[in-house]
């Protein structure tokens, strides 16, 4: 994947939920369509988020999980975004799966397709939306 297709991936999960006023911190990871499990985000996205919301920001192996993520260093109520490719068909379309993660029992996310149009990938809405 190229920045300009994390951008927008990563973009995607930002509009599930904005951080409220009760976190003070953001978590940013993505599961390519080779992992087995969450992985950190590349450093570029991480400062990119956290300068998009106004928040530190950390990869996603420096946070936990309990009621809702932190932190682990600060002990600071965060909001974890997340990337998950699913599948890429033979036109190269990545399926993707952006979320955002601000407590246990608290999730939004959105299934898209990664499409170029005119110069730019956008992620396009495939119908499918989770919330947790």
């Amino acid at each position: 994947m190229d920045d300009a297709q994390l951008d927008a991936m990563f973009d995607a999960a930002v509009a599930q939920a904005r951080p409220g006023e009760e976190k003070r911190a953001v978590c940013v990871g993505m599961q390519g369509l080779a992992d087995s499990a969450v992985t950190d985000a590349p450093p570029r996205i991480v400062q990119r988020l956290s300068e998009g919301v106004r928040l530190p920001a950390v990869p996603a192996s420096q946070c936990q999980a309990d009621v809702h993520p932190f932190v682990m260093a600060t002990k600071a109520n965060a909001i974890l975004y997340t990337v998950k490719v699913e599948s890429r068909d033979a036109r190269g379309v990545l399926t993707f799966v952006a979320m955002a993660t601000f407590g246990n029992l608290g999730a939004k996310g959105m299934q898209f397709r990664l499409v170029r149009e005119q110069g730019r990938w956008t992620p396009r809405h495939t119908g499918k939306t989770i919330y947790s």
